[in-house]
């Protein structure tokens, strides 16, 4: 189904799955923030040194057989969970602190609370090619989760350098009767790359006269 990965492009988003920008967004802790519209930040080769991998695993739940008459009559599905592991080369500090929910001091620091802030919801789209077309793009989007990093080891150098990348745990949250995400590929018929980044990041909508 796919061949490599190009990018993932993320987001902090509210409850409705509305993108936060400005000071609220993920350019929350960096200059841009003053100037930030969008609140998309793409992590590539030229912003993050390029992406290592994306890991998705529960994207549908167990399945259970009934029996009946001494023979499976029906199958019982649970719902999956998804969960997300992205490993990026090297995610800009400041736009990593913002996805996880690390409170800033102010004065270059940032908190270690222990547990992840489920308030703080992260959107995501990865892009990837087609397993034997590398002109033809798919994607992989997923509404909100709730971003964590567990563990981050520093080794010393040796005879070679050894690096620590940046390995993020996003647990996924549904959008409100939407579901977890979704799958686009560009040799469907009437693919729409407007609307499918319309969908993943969602604009905030205008608050009703009088509210």
């Amino acid at each position: 189904m796919s061949l490599g990965v190009k990018n993932i492009k993320l987001a902090l988003v509210n409850k409705n799955g509305e993108v936060l920008t400005g000071a609220d967004g993920i350019y929350k802790y960096t200059d841009q923030a003053a100037t930030d519209k969008t609140g998309v930040f793409t992590a590539d080769q030229d912003t993050s040194y390029g992406i290592a991998s994306v890991a998705l695993s529960g994207l549908s739940g167990a399945t259970t057989p009934i029996y009946g008459s001494d023979e499976v009559v029906f199958t019982s599905t649970g719902k999956g969970t998804p969960s997300s592991v992205l490993t990026i080369n090297a995610l800009p500090n400041e736009i990593k602190q913002a996805i996880l929910g690390n409170d800033a001091d102010g004065k270059g620091g940032f908190s270690i609370a222990g547990k992840a802030d489920s308030n703080n919801r992260v959107a995501f789209l990865v892009e990837s090619r087609e397993t034997f077309d590398d002109t033809a793009p798919v994607y992989i989007g997923m509404y909100a989760g709730i971003a964590s990093e567990a563990a981050h080891t520093m080794t010393s150098n040796n005879a070679a350098d050894n690096r620590a990348f940046d390995a993020i745990t996003v647990a996924g949250q549904e959008r409100p009767g939407a579901g977890f995400g979704k799958y686009w590929f560009s040799s469907a018929k009437s693919f729409d790359a407007t609307a499918m980044n319309a969908d993943i990041f969602k604009a905030a909508t205008a608050p009703k006269t009088g509210q």
